[in-house]
């Protein structure tokens, strides 16, 4: 080859390699501006509740106290910690939660996998009244006949608030994972099926790995409604404060201070660690809560 035509095709390679720089059209950086002013609206509490957090009672209480505390009181976190029984609030949430979270992925699994896999009987039916109680919404309703039923039952203990707290959760998750099961293929459950694998060994250890990121979705979903679910926790708390979670544990510290004053750094320092597990869960999950939206089929 000569050098004239070496020389054009290496012009013509690098000029495939070259990126194209594309020019920002108006449009496109006025919604980056409104996208960005909104993240900032929508942060700005949260800014606030973490300098507030370590900030001095008498500045959060005066209107010209500022963002930035004057003096940074860290010892907020360990008074929330100790003095205000946090500690024993957060075992409570996290008792509560990791219950609901592992029966929910339990049931919810089996019962959306029979549901996608199998034609019962009044199927149709049973599914109507699911989708009936999602839309009346009788939680808050059936709250206290709930509490009934469970001190009646000797469940009026963190078991109970997590069963109650379940029952509320499920109904919505049953479909996420009948819809995500629908989509996927049976060629491997019809092969373990011929290899004399049953209904429940099928979804065990076929259908159950398979669900992944659908199931960890619900998990993320899960997580949140338990650990922010200041209801039930409340109504089961109301003559037991022992059984407090965390969240009903900040609410309650508002009205619980002896010398009338909210105080409001310990507060704060109480909601800043109650954000942090679901901020935890989210960044572990959340590769696979994507996922579970759109994954519907088997690769491979």
């Amino acid at each position: 080859m000569s050098a004239p035509a070496i020389t054009e095709t290496r012009t013509a390679t690098a000029s495939r390699q070259r990126p194209v720089r594309r020019r920002l059209r108006p449009g496109t950086v006025l919604l980056h501006v409104v996208l960005a002013a909104a993240a900032l609206i929508m942060l700005s509490p949260l800014v606030f509740g973490l300098f507030a957090a370590v900030s001095p009672l008498e500045q959060i209480l005066s209107r010209n106290g500022g963002i930035l505390p004057r003096v940074w009181e860290w010892g907020n976190y360990v008074q929330a910690w100790t003095t205000a029984s946090f500690s024993r609030y957060f075992v409570n949430s996290v008792v509560v939660t990791a219950l609901v979270v592992v029966l929910d992925t339990l049931a919810s699994s089996m019962t959306g996998y029979v549901l996608a896999r199998r034609r019962l009987r009044g199927q149709r039916l049973l599914e109507g009244l699911y989708v009936g109680t999602l839309f009346v919404g009788l939680t808050t309703a059936t709250l206290y006949p709930q509490y009934m039923i469970a001190q009646a039952l000797g469940l009026d203990n963190l078991l109970g608030i997590a069963l109650v707290q379940l029952a509320g959760i499920m109904l919505v998750h049953i479909f996420l994972i009948k819809a995500f099961v629908l989509g996927l293929g049976t060629e491997m459950e019809d092969a373990a099926r011929v290899d004399g694998c049953g209904l429940f060994g099928t979804y065990w250890r076929i259908a159950f790995p398979l669900m992944r990121p659908i199931l960890a979705t619900t998990v993320i979903l899960g997580f949140q409604a338990s650990w922010n679910n200041y209801q039930v926790p409340l109504v089961f708390s109301l003559a037991a404060p022992d059984l407090r979670t965390l969240v009903v544990g900040v609410s309650a510290l508002q009205y619980d201070a002896a010398e009338g004053m909210t105080p409001y750094n310990t507060v704060l320092a109480g909601a800043n660690m109650a954000l942090v597990p679901i901020v935890v869960i989210f960044i572990v999950l959340q590769r696979h809560f994507v996922r579970g939206w759109t994954d519907g089929s088997v690769k491979g």
